[in-house]
């Protein structure tokens, strides 16, 4: 808009557990961004992340990886740290250069311990944080559990911003708990929004009103 200037870069960390997903997180963002061609992928070796030798050999984050995109005109510098126990210190140094952590897990409350310790240092640090729950076609818990389970280790009050729309076992789209819009994936293309799904309307309704609450 005229007379209006972009904000200062922006840094986010992406942290969480070890294979939770997050350098498949970072991948995602770069493409959307059209930071690079083609999201790249842990499995077939073509990935920005994990790009050092040790990492492909480990097939693991051993390291701060670090990437730049552009998004609605401003600039995110993006660092993918890596999750497993013997890097933890690196992490939290990655964590300390940025604005906002971006918390990756999986979608199981026996998995939510995992995150206790994090949680503590972004609260001692008074870090910001997003949760991204992962793999929400492999869950096998709602999300309803999920989310019980995730603030039984928060201290901050965990607000759901989204909730997916599944057909039978796949994710096909969410409903945005804010807007109350609902929106349908589109493989390389921008989402579309749809109508909410009768069958979610009333979980909606009660998710939001929860939403409201706590806010």
């Amino acid at each position: 808009m005229p007379g209006t200037t972009p904000s200062g870069p922006r840094c986010a960390a992406i942290v969480g557990p070890y294979l939770s997903g997050k350098t498949t997180l970072l991948e995602a963002l770069l493409h959307v961004c059209d930071a690079i061609p083609r999201q790249g992928s842990v499995k077939e070796g073509n990935r920005v992340g994990d790009a050092s030798e040790e990492a492909r050999q480990r097939d693991m984050s051993v390291e701060l990886n670090a990437a730049t995109a552009e998004y609605l005109g401003e600039r995110w510098h993006f660092i993918d740290c890596p999750g497993s126990v013997e890097y933890v210190g690196d992490a939290k140094a990655g964590l300390m250069a940025a604005d906002v952590a971006v918390v990756v897990c999986d979608p199981e409350s026996a998995k939510a311990m995992a995150l206790s310790s994090l949680f503590q240092f972004l609260d001692t640090h008074n870090i910001p944080r997003m949760l991204f729950v992962n793999k929400m076609d492999h869950a096998s818990e709602s999300v309803r559990e999920i989310m019980e389970a995730l603030q039984a280790v928060s201290t901050k009050p965990l607000v759901l911003r989204q909730m997916p729309i599944l057909d039978g076992e796949t994710v096909t789209g969410y409903v945005d708990l804010a807007s109350e819009r609902a929106f349908n994936y589109r493989p390389g293309e921008a989402s579309e929004q749809i109508d909410i799904p009768a069958d979610l309307s009333e979980g909606k309704d009660e998710a939001r009103f929860q939403m409201m609450e706590k806010l």
